[in-house]
């Protein structure tokens, strides 16, 4: 049976604005919570993406995310969303997919 995981994002960017949830989830659904939780960074559509984490010895950081092919040992699926502007953006390319304004 497939575990089943809740949507509660996290940032995980550093030089990039890079936000992630564990599981794969309706990606409309996260970018309102994304939206909701008053991240408004230009972000781009997000993604279905497996990952896995990876322990760190830097201090600075508890760990690491490493995004893996499906299958790899001890992966999880995650949806992923990253930096984009202008038409990557993702009001942009849902505006476009529905045929409503972005402006």
């Amino acid at each position: 049976m497939a575990k089943e995981y809740p949507l509660e994002i996290e940032n995980i960017g550093e030089d990039v604005y890079v936000l992630m949830s564990r599981g794969h989830h309706d990606v409309h659904e996260f970018m309102r919570m994304v939206r909701e939780e008053g991240y408004d960074w230009p972000l781009g559509m997000p993604k279905h993406i497996w990952m896995k984490t990876r322990p760190s010895r830097d201090p600075g950081y508890t760990c690491f995310y490493d995004h893996v092919p499906k299958g790899t040992r001890g992966a999880w699926p995650a949806t992923h969303v990253q930096e984009a502007w202008g038409d990557e953006s993702y009001e942009s390319l849902r505006a476009l997919a529905t045929g409503e304004s972005n402006g």
